[in-house]
Parts: structure tokens; sequence; C-alpha cells
């Protein structure tokens, strides 16, 4: 009885381990800037509430300034080079996650056609400025969305109860 009981013992005890090793950790935009996380996570949740984890596809935008992005790098390894423009609209898996000094990096795989992964040195100034493309809508995008079901609602095209449940769906995203 007493090797049965220590068997079932033990059993529970790998059981609880391999369940804490496996478990996803994950940090939000206000854990970040406050310093409670820091170090990899496989989940993120940006400050417009958007969630991205590890394997999910994110797809690049264009470069907010220049030909080159300014959040996106080229990883070789022991050096980056800047990523050209010409990988806009490219789409890429996340790898890893990374939190250090309040800022999120996110490791990726390569964009078709380029030789290294990249790295985004900045996720939410990548976001805000169109080098990731958010799956959530901006307001400007929100607002002329609106506009355009208004449109079709005085043309006849949709009726009131279509217009107002766009209405309602589309205003929390309009600031």
């Amino acid at each position: 009885m007493k090797n049965v009981t220590k068997t079932i013992l033990a059993t529970a005890f790998f059981l609880l381990i391999s369940l804490a090793t496996f478990a996803q950790t994950s940090a939000t935009y206000d854990e970040v800037i406050s310093k409670q996380k820091k170090g990899q996570v496989d989940r993120y949740i940006t400050q417009n509430g958007e969630e991205f984890k590890v394997g999910d596809t994110i797809s690049l935008g264009v470069a907010f300034r220049n030909e080159e992005f300014d959040f996106i790098l080229q990883n070789a390894g022991l050096s980056y080079y800047p990523l050209e423009n010409t990988a806009a609209n490219s789409i890429v898996v996340i790898k890893k996650i990374n939190i250090m000094s309040k800022t999120v990096y996110v490791n990726t795989t390569r964009p078709q056609g380029y030789v290294f992964g990249l790295i985004i040195i900045n996720f939410e100034s990548a976001i805000k400025n169109g080098e990731i493309i958010s799956k959530i809508m901006s307001s400007d995008n929100a607002l002329s969305e609106l506009k355009k079901c208004k449109d079709k609602f005085d043309l006849g095209l949709i009726t009131e109860i279509e217009y107002n449940k766009k209405k309602a769906e589309l205003s929390k995203y309009i600031k």
C-alpha cells in the first residue's frame, strides 16, 4: 500500500511540474510599462487590447517615414539590417516575444524573398505607426466605414436596422 501511495504522489508531482512548465505566460501593456513583467512571454496584449501570441501570423504595413522601416529590422544574428519598404504587405509568424526596459520586442520568421528573420524593436510603436497592421480598426477607418454605411442607408441600399447595427458596432472604435 505504501508503494502505491508513493507512486501516486510521484505521478501527481510530475504532472504538476509538467503543467507549470507548459503554462503560457502573458503580459499586458500596463504590466510592461509598470515593469511588472519582463523576459520572454508567450502572449502579449497591446494597449488597444489586441492579443498577439507566439505562432500567430502578422501582416507588415508600410514604412512609417522613409524607404525603410523604423521599428522592424532584419535579424542576422550578430547584427541587424534595415528592412526595406519592399517587404510591405508581407506576412510573418511570431517566433518569440521578449520584454525588456518597458519595451516589447518580437522575433518573427523571414518575409518571403528575404534571407533573415525579423526583429520588431518596439512593437507598440510599430502598430501605432502602421508598420504592423492591427486587426483592430482605427478610429479613422471606423469613421470612413460608417460614412460608407450611411451613404448606403441614404440610397436605400440597406435598412435602418442594418445601419443602426453597423453604427453600434463601429462607434466603439471612433474617438
